[in-house]
């Protein structure tokens, strides 16, 4: 599904005539920045009934190569990782 099926469906939704196609692409680039604003800060996400997007630290390790085999550091850096809500699994 792309950005362009989510405004769409919520724009064909009986209840929201009031609503353009603008202000509800707005509001949903407003959303999916505020959820990358609060990761870069390293802040945990937790959406009530779809999931929680946690933040974390993955340590420095070796790594190699795989062409020549020589080894390579891999520095520390942070990851995201999505854990869906209980709800997605009673369907």
């Amino acid at each position: 599904m792309k950005r362009s099926d989510i405004v769409r469906h919520v724009l064909e939704d009986g209840e929201n005539q009031e609503l353009t196609a603008r202000s509800v692409g707005k509001i949903f680039d407003f959303f999916l920045e505020e959820i990358a604003s609060s990761l870069e800060r390293g802040e945990d996400v937790k959406i009530s009934g779809f999931g929680t997007f946690i933040v974390r630290k993955i340590k420095a390790r070796p790594g190699r190569n795989p062409r020549t085999g020589e080894p390579v550091p891999i520095p520390e850096h942070h990851t995201v990782l999505f854990h869906p809500s209980r709800s997605f699994f009673k369907k």
